[in-house]
């Protein structure tokens, strides 16, 4: 045994150095390529070995880092509108495969079924149109950066066996705080360090219909909402107790809370709002009276805040709120609805089927001087998603949402499951309500994000190994059973005759 376990060792060390060989050569030749493999290795080892972390670094690599800082280090990439493959392309592909390897075995309830079954449909429909729209469209950069963006909603799966088991979903739990956070100070180091990567990070100067604004933060605009409603959600309902968890979620909440209100768009305003709306809705009890006074406190206890800290802020909130009244002087709302009005017509030549990934709109503005182009984007994300992949599997996608708002959750769960089921279902909310002015759907900041929300809305509290004992009678250990049968005897012994 001793000569065979030594043989073993030395074949092992063999294959180690061996690889180690013709890995150092392969850097010597093409040392990019062999980093690339590297790091796939790496992913994948990541993927399979630590899921929780592959899905954490997911949102990470998606809400936070930049799509600038991503689209610099992709592979095959030409420039700001020819991007390559991302990192997180390689994370999220591990994870599926990873997943896939669970689910096929993991018993699921007729809920969880459903939904996984309509998002199979829905993204294999949309490599339908992939495909379509290298046949049509031509483009393939552009392409593979929309569906990519789809193929984001797919962090579902990623999430399904993770919220099965306690200790994976408390650490997913916890890695999804970590990314609130995260988040929240990204936005503060935008604000106050005036960082910018180009495109839609950093912050845009100027704010219309005020006289006070400077500029507007955009790196995570998307994500704020969402977060401010689950960071609060759990805060008070999940009955979290360590002095340590209450301080970190109060942290999260007042991070994206101001990066949610220094985005100045109303639109991420009241998807906020309403996802606190439906938090309040779907509470019971003495609960939803402690909501409401959390709120009415914060709320008060902010604008105090921010009138001795940031006055200007708050007048230029103040006149952006208040500019809603005169929306027939807004400009973005003009451009919003002319930019429709072209969608629109490509929707009505191809409504089942779809223009495919990639098609492009041709307009201009010429009330600002803004010459006519090729746009590939639309602000109205259902016109956006419609336009792209047709009507019918449009429709498939937002019916997963509504019904993960709107169908009834189970009432024996634990507090924190509905605590996060519930502020996940308000964050689908608000996103819902933002689509209409902000493409949603045609984000890759977000759809990560909004998969993992759809997981927690319609996934039930994990089963305790203790449950799990007391309902199988024959989960005693080999010694119990013995002791059991040994006792019998001697308890009939003792019997008297009768």
């Amino acid at each position: 045994m001793t000569i065979w376990m030594a043989e073993r060792r030395v074949h092992e060390l063999s294959l180690a150095a061996g690889a180690a060989l013709v890995f150092g050569l392969a850097a010597a030749a093409q040392p990019k390529l062999t980093l690339g493999a590297a790091v796939a290795v790496g992913i994948l080892l990541l993927a399979f070995r630590a899921p929780v972390a592959n899905l954490t670094l997911l949102l990470l690599l998606t809400c936070v880092v930049p799509y600038g800082v991503q689209n610099q280090f992709s592979v095959g990439g030409g420039g700001v509108d020819s991007p390559g493959l991302f990192l997180s392309d390689l994370v999220l592909s591990a994870g599926l495969l990873s997943a896939l390897g669970v689910l096929v075995r993991m018993p699921l309830d007729r809920r969880r079924l459903a939904y996984a079954s309509m998002l199979v449909l829905f993204l294999g429909l949309s490599l339908v149109q992939f495909l379509h729209g290298m046949r049509v469209n031509g483009d393939l950069s552009r392409i593979g950066y929309e569906y990519r963006i789809l193929l984001g909603f797919g962090s579902f799966f990623l999430a399904l066996p993770l919220l099965a088991h306690p200790r994976s979903r408390r650490r997913l739990i916890i890695g999804l705080a970590g990314v609130g956070i995260a988040l929240g100070a990204w936005g503060m180091v935008q604000w106050f360090g005036h960082v910018s990567f180009g495109g839609d990070v950093g912050v845009r100067p100027g704010v219309l219909l005020t006289t006070a604004g400077t500029g507007q933060l955009q790196g995570g605009e998307f994500a704020y909402p969402a977060a401010v409603v689950l960071f609060l959600a759990a805060l008070t309902l999940g009955n979290v107790r360590s002095t340590a968890s209450r301080i970190a979620l109060t942290v999260g909440l007042v991070l994206n809370a101001a990066g949610c209100l220094l985005t100045f768009e109303r639109s991420f305003w009241a998807a906020a709002l309403l996802g606190l709306g439906v938090v309040l809705v779907l509470t019971r009890g003495q609960e939803k009276l402690k909501i409401a006074m959390l709120l009415l406190t914060a709320g008060l206890i902010g604008v105090g805040s921010l009138a001795l800290v940031a006055p200007k802020q708050l007048k230029t909130a103040e006149e952006r709120a208040f500019s809603v009244a005169d929306l027939g002087q807004d400009q973005s709302v003009r451009y919003r609805l002319v930019e429709s009005r072209f969608v629109l017509d490509r929707i009505h030549a191809h409504p089942v089927t779809g223009s495919g990934l990639g098609a492009e709109i041709f307009w201009g503005r010429p009330w600002q001087q803004v010459t006519p182009k090729s746009y590939a984007f639309s602000h109205n994300g259902y016109l956006w998603l419609a336009w792209k992949v047709g009507v019918p599997t449009a429709a498939l996608l937002v019916l997963l949402l509504v019904g993960a708002v709107l169908l009834p959750a189970p009432r024996n769960d634990d507090r924190l499951t509905r605590a996060l089921r519930d502020g996940s279902r308000g964050a689908i909310a608000g996103l819902l309500v933002a689509t209409v002015t902000f493409s949603t759907f045609n984000e890759l900041s977000i759809t990560s994000a909004i998969g993992l929300l759809l997981a927690l809305s319609v996934c039930p509290a994990p089963a305790s190994r203790a449950a799990g004992k007391a309902a199988r009678p024959s989960g005693r250990t080999w010694t119990e059973r013995q002791a059991q049968g040994r006792a019998t005897p001697i308890r009939q012994a003792a019997r008297p005759l009768a």
